[in-house]
């Protein structure tokens, strides 16, 4: 058991050494304020150490991540993420409680007040509706009247007058598909393919697709490209 001392009111509590400052306050009646419960996600629980900062346990990573590394400046630590080696006296004059209480009743009767209070709706008569069209159309016409050339202008030609139209913007018309007789084609394809068949079955045929010798493929002179007439006289 260790002995804290807890400033400004000079009171002095023991505290185990397996548990936490912050149950340690709670369990002797000191008041600590806290919205996480102990689980190091509020910092809410600061207390500032004023003697014996050796005697504490060193901040672990939950901690760490809430307030940093700043405890050898600082000075403070979150109450329940500290256990105790030896005896210390810390500074509680941030917990007090009738100011977090009023803090609290200040927010929340805010809250209520915002709430409560009935919204404004307005609700317009079908008089004033009317008004409203009215005078929107008026503006309308007002500045079609007024126009200074700008209002629509890719509709008009150099000359301010409205262009003529080309067709543009009408539906396309439907293809006619009545007068396609479908066995006449199938027939007409059925015929080419057999003329096209019986074509490449032809001994001409055959004998195009067959590979000629070089002496072959020109064996008119007058038919070889300039270059082989070249090659073979250079072969002479």
């Amino acid at each position: 058991m260790y002995k804290v001392t807890l400033e400004p009111t000079g009171k002095v509590i023991e505290v185990n050494k397996e548990e936490s400052l912050l149950t340690a306050l709670r369990e002797a009646g000191v008041y600590v304020k806290s919205s996480c419960g102990g689980h190091a996600t509020c910092s809410d629980c600061i207390v500032k150490v004023l003697v014996g900062v050796d005697e504490v346990t060193p901040p672990e990573f939950d901690e760490l991540q809430l307030i940093g590394n700043v405890f050898h400046i600082t000075k403070e630590r979150l109450a329940c993420q500290t256990k105790l080696t030896g005896d210390i006296t810390i500074d509680l004059s941030a917990h007090d409680k009738s100011s977090d209480e009023q803090k609290l009743k200040a927010k929340t009767s805010a809250f209520s007040a915002s709430k409560s209070k009935p919204k404004a709706v307005r609700v317009r008569s079908k008089e004033q509706v009317e008004e409203i069209k009215n005078e929107r159309q008026e503006k309308y016409l007002a500045k079609q009247t007024t126009d200074d050339g700008w209002h629509k202008h890719w509709e008009k030609d150099s000359e301010g007058n409205p262009k003529k139209k080309l067709g543009g913007g009408k539906r396309p018309r439907e293809f006619r598909t009545d007068h396609i007789d479908h066995e006449r084609d199938a027939k007409l394809r059925e015929e080419a393919r057999v003329r096209r068949e019986a074509r490449e079955k032809s001994p001409e045929a055959i004998a195009k697709r067959e590979p000629k010798t070089f002496n072959e493929s020109y064996a008119d002179k007058n038919s070889a490209p300039k270059e082989v007439k070249d090659r073979k006289k250079f072969r002479k």
